[in-house]
């Protein structure tokens, strides 16, 4: 343990973090445990359906996997590295795995990407769930710092963020001491990176599984004794000097680490649909649209409100592929509109239908909401009818959100679903399959 006075202006950034990364759980924990198990009851759901995929199956051919079984850890007749390449392109491929506000991204998909990577016999489930809670906590706690400066410049928080997080719950869950702690933080943050760019291409799935990587590959240069720099989180020259141009008080970061958890306030979304978390309240207000009657043949106009950015993630207004109407929310509405829901075979077709791009002239955005609350996603669809009539519906907390989420057995009702369907997890990782989906 560090031994050094944390009130001490010698005590450096990166120490004051692993302090915290050092803390062991107790009794009040569980419920953080619990949110962890939720989190890996979507995480095997998604990661099995995006396994699924001809681009995904290209990787298991390219890195001479025998068999397409996810997880894959290091016990798999693969490295550890590629193990958590894959598991993190497999788990983000669809966009339907789970993100968080603070972060901007999505911490699933890598954090435990890279640690079912580097599970073997010795690991326990109960060290892999703290190991996550950890992951995020650090994950949220420099997004809230960094965001929403870091997303708008155009970093994939997921990548850049999601490394150093993911190499933080490695050393949890591995049970490193100070120096291996601050050693697997240097090495990862040296290699955090991922443009947001690459949203509708196979370059922002890749952004995951890099992650999951870069933090694995930390681990192993950690483990064989190599020396990182040992304040990579340093005023002078450091990581958030470095990526943001900010000097930090880590004492700032720290203060109320697991009080509250970030794994539970602002907490994890879990998707209904294969596309960006900030088209997800524009889903909702057009489903109570259809409800209402309105019919995309019937609009002359559909204005979208945004809160100032809140649109950022969404930035197809005019899409051509499926993989870019994943962000677009005028693809996701038309869809809504036109069929009473979003049809997710849309968010595949190498071109978006004539219809959509006939529909898409009647299409405009305005950035005018307030937003007060890091987990809302306030939207507002307003659809001038040819008739002349005016309709509108507001969305603050979609489904799936914190504030308006999945309940565990919903979850548990798609893996179990999803396991039927399917022999990419592998019998000998069911007893975690099992215990996350029964407990």
């Amino acid at each position: 343990m560090i031994v050094k006075n944390l009130e001490s202006e010698s005590v450096s950034n990166t120490e004051r973090i692993v302090e915290k990364l050092l803390l062991k759980r107790t009794k009040n924990d569980e419920k953080l445990l619990l949110e962890a198990r939720r989190a890996l009851i979507n995480y095997l759901t998604v990661l099995s359906k995006g396994a699924e995929k001809a681009e995904v199956k290209k990787l298991f051919v390219f890195f001479k996997v025998d068999k397409a079984s996810l997880p894959l850890t290091c016990e798999d007749n693969i490295s550890a590295t590629r193990a958590a390449t894959l598991n993190g392109f497999a788990a983000h491929y669809l966009d339907l795995d789970d993100t968080q506000a603070d972060l901007r991204g999505h911490p699933s998909a890598v954090i435990m990407s890279a640690l079912f990577a580097v599970t073997d016999t010795k690991d326990t489930m109960d060290n892999f769930f703290w190991s996550f809670v950890q992951g995020v906590e650090l994950a949220g706690k420099f997004g809230k710092l960094l965001n929403p400066t870091l997303a708008l410049r155009g970093w994939h928080t997921t990548g850049v963020i999601g490394t150093i997080a993911a190499a933080a719950a490695i050393g949890v869950y591995k049970q490193f001491d100070e120096n291996e702690l601050i050693n697997i933080l240097s090495f990862a943050a040296t290699q955090s990176s991922g443009l947001e760019v690459q949203s509708g291409s196979d370059g922002k799935p890749f952004n995951a599984g890099m992650a999951a990587r870069n933090a694995v590959e930390a681990f192993l240069f950690t483990k064989i004794g190599l020396e990182a720099n040992h304040d990579p989180f340093s005023n002078n020259r450091g990581w958030f000097k470095t990526i943001q141009k900010i000097q930090i008080d880590s004492q700032n970061i720290v203060n109320n680490w697991l009080n509250p958890a970030e794994i539970e306030e602002p907490g994890l979304w879990f998707k209904t649909h294969p596309f960006c978390s900030a088209g997800m309240s524009s889903l909702d207000a057009a489903k109570e649209l259809y409800k209402s009657g309105v019919r995309m043949k019937n609009c002359q106009k559909v204005i979208i409100h945004f809160p100032l950015g809140g649109d950022h993630a969404l930035r197809y207004r005019s899409p051509q592929n499926g993989k870019e109407g994943k962000f677009s929310a005028e693809y996701i509405i038309w869809q809504v509109l036109s069929f009473g829901d979003v049809k997710d075979k849309y968010f595949e077709f190498p071109k978006v239908p004539e219809s959509f791009k006939l529909a898409n002239i009647l299409f405009t955005r305005e950035n005018d909401l307030k937003n007060d609350e890091i987990e809302a996603r306030p939207t507002k669809i307003e659809v001038i009818l040819k008739n002349n009539s005016i309709i509108s519906k507001t969305i603050i907390f979609p489904q799936g959100s914190p504030k308006n989420r999945k309940s565990t057995n919903e979850l548990q009702i798609n893996l179990r679903q999803q396991i039927k369907s399917t022999s990419l997890i592998k019998n000998r990782l069911l007893p975690y399959v099992f215990k996350a989906i029964n407990k």
